[in-house]
């Protein structure tokens, strides 16, 4: 079997603790108890055969990426870590003294022991000087002279005025007269304190269980063994972090706090007495640091993008103290977008303190002097960049998703479209997820208070009798109630990305053939744009029209859109057209009017209809401009697909147009899964999206050009 390397680690093990061992094997105990270590039941011991490890030789692991290790332990969310998991720090106290020495000045050590080499005075000085915790594990299971030792040991530590806990390896004994004796000794142990009940986790098949001298229970998620045996059922034996104990914080939380304290204000000192520096580098690369920064950011390991190349070209604040390089923030002052970012920082962790790290942040805001927007993304791993620190630079988060808080230091509205395109990313666009829905929610308040102050009723749909076939819709039928009065309506969070997205940076004109309900030019209004919508409905375009009034820029012309020729050239066009036989539009009289093109008795007439319309709309967008369509099929009475939405990507690219974007509108499903009952026998899926089919109508090399770039997401 191998040997342990002596190479130092840290290690978060299974119940959330960081373990950082100075020794990994046991000589001397693995010699007392060759069958299996201390109770023939070692669990570092089976571990180590597990892996192919030779426990019995102990290794002190002195070699060590100093840095590395550090930033493992000050990234713990712990206040503390452990040493003598997998075996036992006697063996060279000199070695967990200095590492106690050295990580004990940024969290506590927890030193687990069972002595079997005696630590000197001189031992048990640094330890308390490093604040060091010294579990001194024994059992009733152990020898008595073990035991008078370990006991003795506990004793001296404390003594000494070394933090010391007397850790009992615990049983429930049975009623034999080897079980009672061994009760009687761990009574007496548990009266010294502080103290610790570790129980013993043992199988059912052990000798002593069988004879009755140890009586065990099951408990799931133990680790090495379903059954342990507890003398006490209320003992913690969960994940630490949960542990009243916590292998002896608890008992020393008053003093550890004011260590915390002291070390903290220690360290300002240092501060105070040292060079504080922060240089600007207009770029990373060139600056001499290059090594540097990537070498802690790649330690930190949240950073690690600042060491990459392509993220050195940017510019920082370069942090010294006493000319020596400590720390590092990354930033972009990217005058294309017209935004100021804050990107990765780190400070060496024995200079770290949050008044530091506070002062190299607002130095590099005072960078942005053309006073753009500044964005930074705060990671809710890191220690350095939190929202709270950022709240107390003047940050807001304008979105928080999957943990990361989006924020920006200025006006939200200048972050606007870096919403949107989060929430859209990619080509399938989920309408029911919540940061969607809260935009919505607020576009849907903004309409519903102008219907209200023109009185108009129901201003979302306004006019249409109703979706799937009225009063016998779907929604009717299946959920016992309509929804929104049984008519389809244009989800404006969707018209707002396509406007957004797809108007070029000089762009101003909108317009929609099939023009139907209010949203896109109501949100094409009050982004400051002209719009201009044919509606063949008089009734629908007396709604709208008195819903924008207050944007004059904003129009719907009643018109047969097949056959409307708009005035001028249009920056974008975009139509969500009816869908064939699926809604019932009526004028004012309560019937379709003439050329209402759901009115017409085929699917022929009604496509050859629809596309006469968008032939016209083509012949009035500029040159390098986009033609989007919201879009979904229906089917014919046997319940085949029309396959309009094909026929539609068909007829852009044969008119001219480059197909660009297909993009997957997802709606909520609750109806459609009631649907499914009924048609999934006959091999019918419901549809629960409908298609955005974005179309370009020019070079699509001009793209970059013509529309504005997002920035940094």
């Amino acid at each position: 079997m191998r040997s342990y390397l002596p190479v130092l680690t840290a290690d978060c093990n299974r119940k959330g603790v960081m373990d950082v061992d100075s020794v990994k094997g046991c000589t001397f105990g693995m010699a007392a108890r060759p069958s299996g270590g201390c109770y023939g039941l070692c669990y570092a011991n089976k571990i180590a055969r597990f892996r192919g490890i030779d426990f019995t030789k102990s290794i002190s692991r002195v070699a060590c990426d100093r840095n590395a290790i550090l930033r493992a332990v000050w990234n713990h969310p712990s206040t503390w870590f452990r040493v003598g998991t997998m075996g036992d720090p006697s063996h060279d106290w000199d070695w967990t003294v200095d590492l106690c020495a050295w990580l004990g000045k940024f969290k506590t050590p927890v030193v687990i022991t069972k002595h079997w080499l005696a630590m000197s005075d001189d031992h048990a000085m640094a330890l308390r000087a490093a604040g060091a915790i010294v579990n001194t594990s024994t059992s009733a299971l152990d020898t008595e002279a073990e035991r008078d030792c370990r006991v003795g040991q506990f004793d001296r530590l404390r003594h000494l005025g070394v933090r010391s806990v007397l850790r009992i390896v615990s049983c429930k004994f049975g009623d034999t007269e080897t079980g009672r004796g061994l009760r009687d000794i761990q009574d007496r142990l548990f009266w010294h304190s502080p103290a610790i009940d570790n129980p013993l986790r043992i199988p059912n098949s052990d000798p002593r269980v069988l004879a009755g001298d140890i009586m065990t229970q099951r408990r799931r998620d133990l680790g090495g063994g379903s059954t342990i045996s507890m003398c006490d059922n209320r003992t913690h034996i969960g994940i630490c972090a949960n542990c009243p104990d916590r292998c002896g914080m608890a008992r020393f939380e008053f003093d550890k706090q004011s260590e915390a304290s002291i070390h903290m204000a220690h360290k300002q000192e240092l501060l105070f007495e040292s060079k504080v520096e922060f240089h600007y580098v207009k770029s990373v690369i060139g600056s001499g640091h290059e090594a540097d920064v990537a070498k802690l950011a790649l330690e930190d390991g949240i950073a690690k993008r600042a060491a990459r190349k392509n993220m050195q070209i940017h510019s920082a604040i370069i942090l010294e103290i006493d000319g020596a390089f400590a720390g590092f923030f990354t930033f972009q002052n990217n005058e294309e977008c017209r935004e100021f970012c804050l990107l990765q920082s780190v400070i060496c962790p024995e200079h770290y303190t949050p008044d530091l790290y506070r002062q190299m942040a607002v130095a590099v805001i005072e960078q942005n002097t053309s006073g753009y927007p500044a964005l930074i993304t705060t990671d809710p791993k890191s220690k350095f960049e939190t929202p709270a620190l950022f709240e107390s630079l003047g940050f807001e988060t304008y979105l928080a998703m999957s943990g990361f808080c989006y924020m920006v230091r200025g006006d939200r509205a200048d972050v606007r479209m870096k919403i949107l395109a989060h929430i859209t990313m990619t080509n399938v666009w989920n309408s029911i997820k919540g940061d969607w829905l809260k935009l919505k929610k607020e576009w849907r308040a903004r309409i519903e208070a102008a219907g209200e102050k023109h009185s108009v009723a129901n201003p979302a749909f306004a006019t249409r009798e109703g979706c799937w076939q009225g009063e016998s819709g779907f929604a009717n039928v299946v959920t016992g109630h309509s929804h929104n009065g049984n008519a389809s309506v244009l989800d404006p969070v969707a018209c707002e990305v396509i406007l957004r997205f797809f108007m070029p940076k000089d762009g101003r004109r909108v317009y929609n053939p099939f023009g139907g309900g209010v949203q896109f030019g109501y949100i094409a209004g009050a982004n400051g744009c002209e719009y201009v919508a044919s509606e063949i409905r008089q009734n629908q375009c007396d709604a709208n029209n008195k819903l924008c009034s207050e944007f004059a820029s904003v129009r719907w012309i009643q018109s047969d859109s097949s056959t409307y020729e708009p005035d001028g050239m249009f920056d974008l066009v975009f139509t969500c057209p009816p869908y064939f036989k699926v809604e019932k539009y009526v004028d004012y009289d309560g019937n379709p009017p003439a050329g209402e093109i759901n009115s017409f008795s085929t699917y022929k007439q009604f496509r050859d209809t629809l596309f006469a319309g968008y032939r016209k709309a083509i012949d009035h967008l500029k040159d390098n401009r986009f033609f989007v369509v919201m879009t979904g099929d229906s089917r014919d009475k046997d319940g085949a697909y029309h396959c309009s939405e094909s026929e539609t990507e068909i007829f852009m690219r044969d008119a001219g147009l480059s197909v660009y974007n297909k993009i997957v509108y997802l709606e909520c499903e609750f109806t459609r899964l009631a649907q499914a009952k009924k048609t999934l026998n006959y091999r019918k899926f419901p549809k629960r999206e409908q298609k955005i089919i974005v179309a370009y109508k020019g070079a699509i090399s001009a793209i970059k050009d013509e529309f504005a770039k997002i920035g940094r997401l």
